[in-house]
């Protein structure tokens, strides 16, 4: 098979095995020509002589040793192997801006921002918290917060959109590095002066009562089934933004799935009361998640954020998983 073939595949070298001949101003010159079909006119754009072109080009050949440009008239065409090398300049440039492009997120550490998804029950009782300690020890890092869905906020991160997602429930997904924030117990609560709270067997007669439903969408909503099981079926529902469910639980309106944590100082203050199930917890878990690639160092320091948080999050929070016989 000829050696201009570009089915040619040279024996893979462990990165780093041997200098490479060809540099990046040999590719960066390849590519103005490839697009343009023309050296003068690929001179002019690079603001070079026509002389210094031609001669990077064939130097670029000859380390090679192969031909990669062939004469039409006063143009230039790609050779088949030209192309296959042009397509492998593009992706070698581009790696080199990548490797710029984080040098100079470096130099502009505290000027950075971080784009953040968050789940809605999240956004709305626990992110606040988590943020605080990081805010404050980086007063010039941008912050951004989008509240979504769960579909949402996965399709968000896989295409870039965001740094980060906060998610009410783990995840498993190729190219998606987690880590576990907090593991709570779903619980059923209402108002102390809630007519359910002074129940014996508030269970029994949820369907009589306003049940306060959670977003659709939201990784609590989709679970509170498993706790109530078919005891709510009959009973009159109000959905409510998660800004404003937590309002209507304190105010008696009606009943609520709510985590454990985000309602841990209500039930201790005695605004809330509990209505013990006598079965198996149902655990939500929520979670941090980001792809793996090259991250800006405000990124970076916002995920080590992360990582300590789920590391040394008080007991206080933790899962209170208690079986009743």
């Amino acid at each position: 098979m000829p050696a201009s073939s570009p089915h040619v595949r040279a024996r893979r070298r462990p990165a780093g095995a041997r200098r490479p001949r060809v540099t990046l101003d040999q590719l960066h010159t390849f590519i103005a020509v490839a697009e343009r079909e023309h050296i003068t006119a690929a001179a002019d754009s690079l603001h070079l002589s026509q002389g210094s072109v031609s001669a990077a080009i064939h130097r670029l050949e000859v380390n090679l040793g192969v031909p990669l440009l062939q004469r039409v008239g006063r143009r230039v065409r790609l050779t088949d192997v030209g192309r296959a090398v042009r397509q492998l300049a593009i992706r070698t440039l581009d790696a080199a801006a990548q490797i710029e492009q984080l040098a100079s997120g470096y130099l502009a550490f505290e000027r950075g921002a971080v784009e953040i998804a968050s789940g809605r029950v999240l956004g709305a009782h626990r992110l606040s918290g988590w943020l605080e300690p990081f805010v404050r020890d980086h007063p010039d890092i941008d912050i951004r917060i989008q509240l979504a869905s769960m579909p949402a906020m996965i399709a968000m991160l896989q295409e870039g959109a965001v740094d980060v997602a906060i998610l009410g429930t783990d995840i498993r997904l190729s190219g998606i590095e987690t880590v576990p924030l907090e593991r709570t117990e779903l619980v059923v609560v209402v108002a102390a002066r809630h007519e359910l709270a002074r129940s014996a067997t508030p269970l029994r007669t949820l369907g009589e009562h306003r049940y306060l439903v959670h977003e659709s969408g939201s990784a609590t909503q989709m679970r509170a089934a498993r706790v109530l099981g078919r005891r709510a079926d009959s009973a009159a529902t109000v959905e409510l933004e998660e800004g404003a469910l937590l309002a209507a639980l304190l105010a008696g309106i009606g009943f609520a799935v709510m985590p454990r944590s985000v309602v841990q100082a209500d039930i201790a203050g005695g605004r809330l009361v509990v209505l013990e199930r006598h079965a198996t917890p149902v655990i939500q878990q929520f979670t941090a998640a980001r792809r793996q690639a090259l991250h800006t160092p405000a990124v970076q320091a916002f995920w080590d954020h992360l990582l300590a948080l789920g590391r040394h999050e008080p007991a206080a929070h933790a899962v209170r998983a208690r079986l009743t016989p």
